[in-house]
């Protein structure tokens, strides 16, 4: 009597279901169950004798995974996630909207953006103040905001000491004159220098020129002294008011030239290296929607906030109708150096923080995962240091689910069940005629039902078999969900054919342990 066999039929099912379609991993793969070609399977060699060695289930149909082999999963870094390679015909890729673009080579400018606050330009302010006590006559400019030009009469001041200082002057003049027919040098320098010295004295207290000059002539001192204002702007600050009592040193107005603003900005640390001082900045304002100020890049300050890690960075505009407002909020962006590089849209590059990845199309619909460094950004494009070629096609839109598909891809490869026991030393594996199908064909989402034909080489059915299928999903990080696997026997039916519910991606055959073959499948759900 012949022996029974133990035969087992491992069904990987790794489905990731977006929308309701599922996706092909190889190009050569991409056939409905239905439509699967059968295929022999190839020995593979035995389990790993060194204990924690990783062995992979095939990926390819008829060819299993060598560890470290051409057709493995891309071995990443420490730390960093595992990828295989994704194939998506192109109808799947039009309806996810995945395209492709070439890597250019370009110029990439680097432009900073940041946010800062107009202010007055500190070389444009003047205070106004006295160097002497008084009493305020006349005010002339009465409210805060009041536009005034240079030299435009502020206020009026009475002061006992300037007074007095007038009355000096004049007695100074006439002794000059009367000593000008004197026979004494000495007596004519005397007379001299005490006029010097009054006139310095009432200059010294900001009296205007003008206004010494007019007492020189009519030599009659005014009780009132005329101040006029230093520079043309606006009143910023007005405590000065009409009879008021003034020391010296106090301020009476604060005047700004509003000509010329400031705009100070807080930039990134990573960007300090990109201000350059006399380098063209644009701003852009709430109030004026659509409108570019045009300036420059005038000072970096020394120090960097500790808590923000910014550097403040200050710009100059010009602002000779006032429209731009100290106080105002404004959207400030400054170009770096020009360079030149390899380029790609910034969507077709994943970056993890400790792991930049692109998807590299190989044509068909393949897309091999690599590690890129990037560079500078610019606009919508990034530059990439490390890992292109020029002309090479990535792909852009979708790229999240060419990364979960990629994830998906590389977890199943690395999966494979153990084996009862190791297959004897010179044993081939058998070779094994493995056909798949589904009723419906493609399946749904939910329950199937699955038909397993399992033929020897020869064409003869292998009816003694124990037949089980494996649903198994492989964890997927990204979307927090962990690995999940359940086991189905499927009953002979007659004729070598096995038939039950269940869903499925990868098959394989053993016999005693042994693995014989395997077929990689692709499920559309619907």
């Amino acid at each position: 009597m012949r022996n029974r066999r133990a035969l087992w039929v491992c069904l990987i099912a790794a489905i990731a279901i977006v929308g309701a379609t599922g996706y092909a991993f190889r190009a050569r793969l991409s056939a409905p169950f239905g439509a699967m070609p059968a295929s022999n399977a190839q020995p593979a060699p035995g389990p790993q004798a060194a204990s924690g060695a990783e062995r992979t289930q095939a990926p390819s149909p008829g060819a299993p995974i060598e560890p470290g082999g051409a057709n493995a999963p891309h071995a990443e870094p420490a730390g960093m996630t595992a990828r295989g390679e994704v194939t998506i015909d192109p109808r799947r890729q039009q309806l996810i909207g995945v395209r492709t673009v070439p890597v250019k080579r370009g110029t990439i400018e680097r432009t900073v953006r940041a946010v800062g606050l107009v202010r007055y330009d500190e070389t444009r302010l003047a205070d106004v103040n006295l160097k002497l006590e008084g009493w305020i006559r006349d005010l002339y400019v009465d409210y805060t905001g009041h536009a005034v030009q240079k030299g435009q009469p502020l206020f009026t001041l009475y002061s006992p000491e300037v007074l007095t200082t007038q009355n000096e002057y004049v007695l100074a003049l006439k002794a000059r004159e009367q000593m000008q027919s004197s026979q004494v040098p000495d007596a004519r320098e005397f007379a001299d220098r005490l006029v010097t010295f009054s006139r310095q004295r009432l200059a010294l207290w900001d009296l205007p020129a003008e206004q010494i000059d007019a007492l020189e002539q009519t030599r009659e001192p005014q009780t009132a002294v005329l101040f006029r204002s230093p520079l043309t702007g606006f009143v910023i600050e007005k405590p000065a008011l009409k009879g008021m009592h003034v020391m010296p040193g106090q301020t009476l107005y604060k005047i700004a030239d509003l000509s010329v603003v400031w705009v100070e900005a807080d930039v990134y640390e990573g960007e300090i290296a990109l201000m350059r001082l006399g380098a063209p900045a644009t701003i852009t304002v709430d109030a004026y929607p659509g409108e570019r100020f045009t300036g420059r890049a005038i000072y970096v300050y020394p120090t960097m906030d500790e808590k923000t890690r910014t550097v403040r960075v200050r710009f100059e505009f010009a602002n000779r109708t006032g429209r731009l407002k100290p106080g105002m909020y404004a959207n400030a962006e400054l170009r770096g150096p020009a360079t030149v590089g390899l380029t790609v849209p910034v969507n077709a590059v994943l970056d993890s923080g400790k792991q930049q990845l692109v998807f590299v199309s190989q044509g068909e619909g393949y897309f091999e995962p690599r590690n890129v460094k990037i560079g500078l950004r610019s606009g919508d494009a990034v530059e990439i240091v490390e890992g292109l070629k020029e002309g090479e096609e990535v792909a852009t839109g979708a790229t999240f689910f060419l990364d979960s598909e990629s994830q998906l891809r590389a977890s199943v490869q690395g999966y494979e069940a153990a084996p009862a026991t190791a297959p004897a030393a010179g044993v081939p594996r058998e070779r094994l005629d493995i056909t798949f199908r589904s009723q419906p064909d493609p399946p749904k989402t939910g329950e199937n039902l699955f038909e397993i034909s399992v033929k020897e080489a020869e064409g003869v059915p292998i009816a003694d078999a124990e037949v089980s299928v494996l649903f198994f999903m492989a964890p997927m990080p990204t979307m927090n969900m962990p690995a999940m696997r359940n086991e189905v026997k499927l009953p002979a039916v007659g004729g070598g054919v096995y038939r039950g519910p269940g869903e499925i991606i990868m098959a394989g055959v053993s016999r005693g342990g042994q693995r014989l073959g395997s077929k990689q499948l692709t499920v559309t759900a619907r």
